[in-house]
């Protein structure tokens, strides 16, 4: 039986795994993410081959940015910033020794619960990532959403207000920004409204603190989650307006806790009795199936899918 390469390429870590085509992991590890040069990213993968030389007949890969999976080109790569326009299934290929498909880590989230998961026999749905940021996968007419540009579903850059907005400057990356979405429906948004509570630097942090405090019934604690719940209940609404899916799959660390759908599901809710003319269906708000081998499992997907059509 054939077995496949799969990569999931962090801003930390760079996870790899051997994987059976069902999606098993046979073999699994990670090292530290190269962000300063292909030459050294090529180098760290090739290493990574080495370990499990004449073992795989693919690579399937999940990194961020507008990728264009069709063709295996990174128009943008996230923190591998040298990464632009870049053909990265050829590069990949050559490093590697066997055929690439590189697809955009939210995607492969979506891509993940589609096939197996939260999203299974969901038509039209979507995948709402929540860490440093907002991930975001789309799924219409079963099938992962790719968008004109290769960008459908980056949630992070979602504007809460206009003003100020034009100052950001062209090309800025700041997500920690009190006019974008990411700023508040995030793992780092729960953190910095417990921050702003507690008048302390939200850098000094982590989920592990601030659900220990809520667990201890701390009034800022459960003040910042039914802000958090608030934004990001506001922001599922709105993505609604426009698409009307049936099932929204929240991903991510923090949604281990089943405080955080729950306080969105308790918002969605509440929006929708507020506003009782709302012309488009409540969808249902549920955990995603996988956590951390995410990414590896529906990479691995947009593998297989390919290869079927060749």
């Amino acid at each position: 039986m054939k077995r496949y390469l799969a990569l999931d390429m962090g801003g930390t870590f760079i996870k790899y795994a051997l994987m059976e085509p069902q999606g098993e992991i046979a073999a699994s590890g990670k090292v530290p993410s190269p962000l300063d040069s292909m030459e050294h990213l090529l180098e760290v993968l090739r290493g990574i081959g080495q370990q499990f030389q004449g073992a795989y007949a693919g690579v399937a890969v999940s990194m961020p940015g507008r990728i264009d999976t069709k063709r295996g080109i990174a128009h943008t790569g996230g923190m591998f910033t040298y990464i632009r326009d870049t053909p990265v299934g050829q590069l990949f290929a050559a490093c590697l020794g066997q055929p690439v498909c590189a697809a955009n880590d939210a995607k492969c989230a979506a891509s993940a619960e589609l096939w197996s998961g939260a999203l299974q026999g969901v038509s039209n749905g979507a995948v709402v990532v929540l860490g440093t940021g907002t991930g975001g996968g789309v799924v219409l007419d079963g099938k992962v959403w790719m968008g004109t540009t290769f960008a459908a579903g980056e949630l992070s850059v979602l504007p809460v207000r206009f003003a100020g907005l034009a100052g950001m400057g062209k090309g800025s990356h700041d997500l920690d920004t009190d006019l974008l979405w990411a700023h508040y429906a995030s793992a780092t948004g729960l953190l910095h409204q417990y921050a702003i509570r507690k008048g302390v630097d939200p850098a000094g942090l982590d989920g592990l603190q601030f659900f220990a405090a809520y667990d201890a019934g701390e009034k800022e604690a459960v003040e910042a989650l039914d802000t958090f719940g608030e934004m990001t209940a506001a922001g599922i609404y709105a993505v609604q307006s426009v698409l009307d899916l049936e099932r929204y799959a929240i991903g991510g660390g923090i949604s281990a806790r089943p405080e955080v759908t729950g306080i969105i599901r308790e918002k969605l809710g509440q929006l929708y009795d507020a506003i009782f003319f709302t012309p488009f269906g409540k969808p249902e708000v549920v955990r995603c199936k996988y956590g951390n081998d995410a990414n590896l499992l529906g990479a691995l997907r947009f593998f297989l899918e390919r290869e079927k059509m060749r």
